[in-house]
């Protein structure tokens, strides 16, 4: 008999070989199969089409598909995508489902039904579509004022984003609400904050040794990486750490679990910096040049700082406890930041003026040589706008190639050298007396001391009682992903995600995390925190959210107008951000009319359910005097509407498609299919509307309505000489590597000291952009927070942990009726948030929403797998089916989210049977981003009976007692069975 031992590492990688299949691959006995293959007639052509799938929001997952007769029969991985490594998922293959629907919308649509009941929808023209809705934009606008519209966005097509700001020049109103405030927002968010807009994305295509999953499971679904690439890059780290509240598919292969209580990130994070610091393995040559550790705090002082131009809008003036020259000699510059140099035992300034250079027209860098530099050190080379004087390079400058373990198909980074101090050496602690201009005197301390002594605040002895995480393994853990594999970089950055977002403290987990990858050196270096991969096409054009007519007003542009921007007066730092309204208060504002009333409404790629409570969200669409919107399909969020009109399908439309991510990968979403006649391109859509509202759309002057081929060869403008001309590249050779496309900016570390951080050189090739360092106000990666301390003062300029007013520490009566912990939104394989209930394959694997629970609890509760349970909160009750796990701690639950049933009747599609946002308390949620407390709050949980259910049916039925579809044999499915012939006669 063999032996039945397996290495560790053996082991893991022959169970991911499995999990990857199981995941990937649909059942080839699907009911369904026969139908949903089905191609034309014949024999006929055959071609072979590399495009980018967008079968959900995220991913951008490089596929073959299949065309036989002008049909799309088939979708696999491309292999020439190295960020996926020719794998897609089951809602990439489903996507054949979802173009060939019979139900999708086939041409516009206007109610004739009060809201509130079945639409009646009658099917219109474009023009008499066109016309209702710009007289109905403007009635609303005549009679409550542009505030009183607002935008609704989702996270799906990119070129269907106009809500999240292409609408703002036409409505004119600061109110945009979006999934972006519950997704990936706040780490955009906080990391602008803190660094560079976006950074919160690490490169783990370039297989760091350490690999951190933090509150994700991207083996189901995720930006860039996901599936078959992140259970490769987790097989080959010599560590695998997973952290989240529950074991994950992937997580249960992890060398350490962290299974922290939802919520809690930011005290975990503080931990572990604490051993970090502890043990010295900070990365000390970046903390003390490259962030604002050595600046000065004066716990006195009256908070006062610079004018800094505001990174989306107007100028801000600055408020920090930070000392400034100003603050020493009467003429000293606001700009200069103090430290205290040990080598000449006196204060030394730091020069953070280039926010100051970048808002002048007219800056010359000749002029100011002290900008971006140290007192006493050499400037930094600079961009002539031709090229460096001496460029970033490994023959002019020290440096290396990175050498990370890049898959295959991936080129490595040039890595420069980091510079050390010359002449100075800033303190990191002590203190230190300094005499103002007025003659008084005041204790300095240093940043760093302060952030050390909040980290030994949640030391792992003193989180565990916060996070449930022992102690012991904390320490582990922090030392671990602290101790360099290779002694010239960091062992990788940390791939955290949604859920961190959902606890009520986005802000703060976020801003925590980011600092534990800063101060053990991966910020920007091989496989650490890169942000979105820099390369500029999908931001041009009317693929943006924002129109590029210059002749086009807009609401940032009025501070006036901005002031009304609805949660402003509750979240100060929305005027900082700007960039949305918060949902919970919008609706709050149409159910109540106050501050002001809430009457009109787009909605694009988007729906009610996906923050903030469900059904204050609805009653506030109810009440609206007109909304439009444009989908794909008939769902709850479109039968409130007074006109639909039917967008295109990804596999209809070509644009540009980058990674959102780290993963450096350019591609192409290639028209594959005809579209149906009647149905029109997204941002064809918001052109015509704006034409039709007698508004200029495009970039020039001269031609404001640009046909859709001059906008795509406006798109890729620089990165190839036109749209049809990358199509045909892309096609013979495949994925484009962003590092070698632009190897100075993308294709180069440490950026931050290049000056390719700030801004995208090929977008921006001026030199005030290529000042190294960050952009925030001190020019430096911040650990104290600038503008976080100006808005929320200086108890708000470190990260804290800071449970919401629902927590059991916070409202201990209120656990004890309702003592479960409720977890939420859990990755689907099958799914993309709300998306493909009403395909076949997709539905029939998973038919109805599943709970997690522990086996013993539901031993306790009297249920059993597949049970139907009530799951109730103050602030309603749906129900959802036993799911036993092991892998979720006892009291504590994982719901899924934002279900509907598109079998059961309009307008309501059966969302009130198991939306489990129905259960949130929409009175709370995070004070600087507002992001709802969608996961983490109390409920409990019963079993579903006959006596306690509606129509003595533990199972949801629609108000006539109609089941759901909740099993893969129902003979529904085959309605939604793809549709081939007559689509343009639908």
């Amino acid at each position: 008999m063999g032996s039945l031992n397996l290495s560790r590492r053996s082991f893991l990688k022959t169970a991911a070989v499995t999990a990857v299949a199981a995941n990937l691959v649909l059942n080839a006995e699907s009911a369904l199969a026969e139908t949903s293959h089905t191609a034309a007639d014949g024999v006929g052509e055959v071609k072979r089409i590399r495009s980018c799938c967008r079968g959900c929001g995220k991913m951008e997952c490089g596929v073959w598909v299949t065309v036989a007769n002008g049909r799309a029969v088939k979708i696999e991985g491309d292999e020439t995508a190295p960020h996926t490594m020719g794998s897609c998922c089951n809602k990439s293959v489903a996507s054949l489902q979802a173009c060939y629907h019979p139900d999708r919308l086939y041409h516009p649509m206007k109610r004739t039904n009060p809201k509130g009941e079945d639409p009646g929808w009658v099917r219109i023209s474009w023009d008499e579509a066109l016309d209702i809705i710009v007289a109905g934009v403007q009635q609303v606008k005549d009679k409550y004022g542009g505030q009183s519209l607002f935008t609704m966005g989702g996270t799906g097509r990119i070129w269907s984003m106009s809500p999240y700001n292409g609408y703002d020049s036409w409505f004119m109103t600061p109110n945009n609400v979006v999934a972006w405030q519950v997704c990936k927002g706040p780490r955009h968010f906080a990391s602008a904050l803190t660094s560079e807009f976006n950074h919160s994305w690490s490169a783990t295509v370039e297989r760091p040794p350490v690999f951190t999953i933090w509150a994700s499971t991207p083996e189901g679904s995720n930006y860039d990486e996901a599936g078959r690439s992140v259970v490769d890059e987790a097989m080959q780290a010599q560590t695998f750490i997973s952290v989240d509240p529950r074991t994950t598919n992937l997580g249960k292969e992890a060398d350490i679990h962290l299974a922290l209580k939802g919520g809690t990130d930011a005290a975990l994070a503080l931990a572990m910096c604490h051993v970090i610091i502890e043990n010295d393995l900070v990365d000390w040559k970046f903390v003390k040049r490259w962030t604002n550790a050595c600046f000065l705090v004066v716990d006195d002082k009256e908070p006062s700082g610079p004018p800094i131009p505001h990174t989306y809008n107007a100028t801000t003036m600055v408020k920090t406890k930070l000392l400034t020259q100003a603050d020493l000699q009467e003429d000293g510059s606001p700009w200069k930041y103090m430290v205290w140099d040990k080598a000449s035992n006196s204060l030394k300034w730091f020069n953070a003026s280039a926010d100051q250079a970048k808002a002048n027209p007219d800056y010359d860098p000749a002029t100011d040589p002290e900008c971006g530099i140290w007192e006493g050190e050499k400037p930094y080379k600079r961009y002539d706008g031709s090229g460096f004087e001496e460029h970033w390079s490994k023959e002019n400058f020290p440096g290396q190639w990175g050498e990370a373990n890049v898959r295959e198909g991936h080129m490595q980074a040039w890595s420069p050298e980091l510079d050390d101090f010359e002449s100075i050496d800033p303190a990191t602690e002590g203190t230190f007396e300094v005499t103002f201009a007025d003659g008084t005197k005041h204790t300095a301390i240093p940043v760093w001391q302060k952030f050390a002594e909040r980290c030994a605040e949640y030391a792992p002895e003193k989180s565990e009682s916060i996070t449930g995480v022992p102690a012991e393994k904390v320490t582990e853990a922090a030392l671990v992903y602290g101790t360099r594999v290779d002694p010239r970089w960091g062992n990788g950055g940390i791939m955290y995600q949604l859920a961190v977002e959902h606890h009520g403290n986005a802000i703060m987990n976020c801003r925590a995390i980011e600092l534990l990858t800063a101060i053990t050196g991966n910020t920007d270096g091989p496989g650490g925190q890169r942000g979105s991969t820099k390369i500029d096409v999908t931001y041009m054009g009317s693929f943006d959210s924002l129109p590029q007519s210059p002749l086009l007003d807009n609401p940032k542009f009025h501070p006036e107008i901005m002031e009304k921007q609805l949660g402003r007066d509750t979240h100060p730092l929305f005027a900082w951000w700007t960039n949305w309204a918060n949902a919970n208060t919008v609706w709050e504002a149409g159910v109540t009319g106050e501050p002001y009333p809430v009457k009109g409404c787009v909605c694009q790629s988007g729906d009610f359910l996906n923050m903030g409570n469900t059904t204050m969200a609805w009653d506030t669409l109810a009440q609206l005097d007109f909304m439009f919107d444009i989908d794909l399909w008939h769902h709850p969020t479109a039968e409130m509407a007074d006109v639909l009109l039917p967008a295109q399908h990804w596999l209809e439309v070509p644009s540009p498609r980058q990674s959102q991510g780290s993963g450096g990968a350019l591609g192409l979403c290639v028209p594959c299919v005809e579209p149906p006649a009647d149905t029109r391109y997204d941002p064809q859509i918001v052109e015509d509307l704006y034409e039709r509202a007698g508004l200029p759309w495009g970039w020039d002057e001269d031609n404001p309505y640009p046909t859709m081929e001059e906008i795509l060869d406006h798109t890729v403008r620089k990165v190839g000489p036109s749209w049809k001309a990358l199509v045909e590249e892309f096609q013979e050779n495949g994925w484009w590597d962003v590092k070698k496309l632009r190897p100075d900016d993308w294709g180069t570390y440490y950026r931050f000291q290049t000056g390719f951080m700030k801004k995208s050189m090929a977008e921006d090739p001026t030199p005030s952009n290529v000042i190294p360092g960050f952009n925030t106000p001190t020019m430096k990666q911040e650990i104290w927070c600038t503008i976080m301390e100006t808005y929320h003062g200086a108890e708000d300029a470190l990260p804290d942990y800071r449970p919401h007013p629902d927590t059991m520490d916070k409202n201990p009566e209120l656990w004890k009726e309702y003592p479960v912990h409720c977890l939420t939104g859990r990755r689907i394989p099958v799914y993309f948030h709300s998306e493909h209930r009403q395909l076949p394959w997709c539905r029939e694997v998973w038919p109805v929403p599943r709970v997690e629970i522990n086996p013993e609890d539901a031993a306790d509760w009297g249920v059993g797998q597949g049970d139907w349970v009530w799951i109730e909160s103050p602030q309603g009750k749906i129900r959802q089916t036993v799911d036993l796990y092991y892998g979720i701690p006892r009291g504590v639950i994982n719901a899924e989210h934002m279900w509907w049933y598109p079998e059961m009747p309009a307008p309501e599609h059966g969302w009130r049977l198991s939306a489990v946002n129905q259960l949130v308390n929409n009175d709370i949620d995070d004070p600087h981003c507002g992001a709802s407390v969608v996961r983490g709050y109390p409920v409990k949980v019963y079993k579903a009976t006959p006596e306690n259910s509606p129509f003595g049916n533990p199972c949801p039925c629609s108000d006539d007692g109609v089941e759901i579809i909740h099993d893969a044999n129902d003979p529904r499915l085959k309605d939604w069975a793809p549709v081939y012939e007559g689509r343009d006669e639908r």
